[in-house]
């Protein structure tokens, strides 16, 4: 299990001298919002992932994934690292083949925000910007261009960061351990919106092993099928996803990341929420945040309203900078 005062030994690195840029990842501070718990008895806190050297909490997976495939030998010398990905996914696993020498192909598609795109580019390889919603089965669903693409070409390694279970191993050995150490074993609830699935199952799977009564709760806008899989009980094959403007977060299909098994419930959030949620920390808190943050702090402000007391741990996981074309934008709200 991991020393779970590693947070603590992160910065002691950083404060004594000079580090490597992958030693910047994890160890984020956690920032107390409790002013927005609708219960004075409940204390909300944000663990501040927008910190991470790639702007996103994905660094955390990014480099769980690719040090595992190294060592499993699944990735070598004269490959190419493809990822699909709704953005943050991508500017980290740039980031990461940047650091290791591997060139690198990330799909995402039109909805992901362009700054964003961007810093996919910065990193030095190629980006392939997919139709938007097009259904999970269709052959340009940026999800399956990049199974296409590793199926067709041996040289190619793909994330699949969907289905790979190095993704909820990077948050059990890491995010949770960390939000353990922070609260001192208070924390009684975790929220965390869906994606992939993995930050909620890894994070659940580690902090259920040292507290089984800390609650799960899943955090999802309006109009991706989570809600309806996990709290309606809709098959698989029957979902039906319809739109969201919220980037990162929900999903039109069932990752196979995701372990529901950790997850005690859920709250739905929608576009306006999550987005009036990040302007007005912005505005009162003056900490800039992206649209998940946003859902993600809704969500737990609705859980406050609904536990006697307690204190609630949720992720801010990525900055505004990303979004100031969009959610930060007054004509593009409109």
């Amino acid at each position: 299990m991991t020393d779970p005062k590693h947070w603590r030994s992160t910065h002691a690195r950083i404060a004594n001298g000079p580090v490597v840029p992958q030693q910047l990842i994890g160890g984020t501070p956690m920032i107390d919002l409790s002013e927005f718990s609708a219960n004075p008895k409940v204390k909300i806190y944000g663990k501040c992932e927008y910190l991470n050297p790639s702007g996103s909490i994905k660094d955390r997976i990014a480099q769980e994934i690719l040090a595992r495939a190294l060592e499993t030998g699944e990735l070598k010398a004269g490959m190419t690292v493809v990822a699909a990905t709704s953005g943050n996914t991508g500017a980290a696993i740039a980031m990461a083949c940047a650091i290791r020498g591997f060139p690198y192909i990330v799909i995402t598609n039109q909805k992901t925000s362009k700054e964003k795109i961007d810093a996919m580019r910065a990193y030095g390889g190629e980006v392939i910007v997919a139709p938007s919603g097009v259904p999970a089965d269709h052959p340009d669903h940026y999800q399956n261009i990049e199974a296409t693409m590793c199926a067709k070409n041996p040289k190619f390694y793909g994330v699949n960061q969907y289905d790979n279970p190095y993704n909820a191993d990077a948050y059990e050995k890491t995010l949770g351990p960390e939000i353990w150490s922070q609260t001192e074993g208070a924390v009684t609830h975790f929220v965390a919106g869906g994606s992939t699935g993995g930050t909620i199952t890894g994070t659940g799977r580690y902090l259920k092993s040292v507290d089984p009564t800390i609650k799960i709760v899943l955090a999802d806008p309006k109009g991706s099928v989570l809600w309806d899989y996990f709290v309606n009980d809709i098959p698989e094959e029957e979902l039906v996803a319809k739109s969201w403007e919220v980037e990162g977060v929900g999903k039109d299909s069932i990752p196979g990341v995701l372990d529901t098994e950790y997850i005690d419930g859920a709250v739905m959030g929608d576009d306006s929420s999550s987005f009036r949620m990040v302007r007005t920390v912005a505005e009162s808190s003056g900490v800039l945040l992206g649209g998940s943050s946003g859902l993600n702090l809704h969500a737990a402000r609705v859980l406050s309203s609904h536990i006697k007391e307690g204190t609630i741990v949720t992720v801010l996981c990525d900055s505004g900078v990303k979004y100031l074309s969009k959610i930060y934008n007054d004509e593009w709200l409109q």
